[in-house]
């Protein structure tokens, strides 16, 4: 995509990246302001999907309702609930946030409510990223004549559905994987080997023996 103005309704691209240093005096917790002055590599502020007319410019964007669509790139993974959890205490605006590190992605949205309390986050933990697991956060097509509301609740029930499947992915495997490490009985208790286990339990009965005439 070029760097110029959408029709999307209405998209903008956003050239430079999300200043860091402007968020993390804003977190009150030391710990977690730690974690992501250590943790976070980059943020970039991709687009801002917006409604009605183009924005002549990026201060008449940054007044008009919309979708900040952010990339995250981190060096290890990190809770991605924990994150938006964070960036959604700070921003306090719709946004989109997609993670990125060790070749795998994560997708987060927020949508604010009327106080602090009553916002809505999704997020989906980590995955592989493949054709299998595309979710198209700009879709032209669809959204062509639709509010911020509404394309927003679009991607909300998409990344809603990515996170369940992703969640029975992960638990299927997880089960599949521990099925495969539980112990053969069949094997351990054999007839093969129940001599041996005769014999054993001879032994310690003989050490363990009392003689009452002693």
């Amino acid at each position: 995509m070029s760097e110029c103005r959408y029709n999307i309704p209405k998209q903008y691209r956003v050239d430079k990246g999300m200043p860091l240093e402007a968020l993390y005096p804003r977190m009150k917790d030391s710990k977690c302001r730690e974690i992501f002055e250590t943790e976070i590599v980059s943020m970039e502020w991709c687009y801002h999907i917006t409604e009605g007319e183009s924005a002549p410019d990026m201060a008449s964007l940054l007044r008009k309702k919309g979708i900040s669509v952010f990339e995250v790139i981190t060096r290890q993974k990190i809770s991605p609930e924990l994150m938006t959890e964070v960036f959604a205490d700070l921003i306090r605006k719709r946004f989109v946030i997609v993670y990125l590190c060790e070749q795998e992605i994560a997708m987060a949205t927020f949508v604010p409510g009327e106080n602090e309390e009553e916002g809505k986050i999704c997020a989906t933990d980590f995955y592989s990223y493949d054709m299998s697991h595309m979710i198209e956060i700009l879709d032209f097509e669809q959204d062509a004549n639709k509010s911020v509301e509404e394309i927003h609740n679009r991607i909300m029930s998409e990344i809603r559905q990515q996170k369940k499947e992703i969640m029975i992915e992960k638990a299927f495997a997880g089960m599949h994987k521990s099925v495969q490490q539980e112990p053969d009985l069949e094997y351990e208790f054999s007839e093969e080997n129940l001599e041996k286990i005769r014999e054993d339990a001879n032994f310690v009965q003989e050490q363990l023996r009392v003689d009452v005439k002693a």
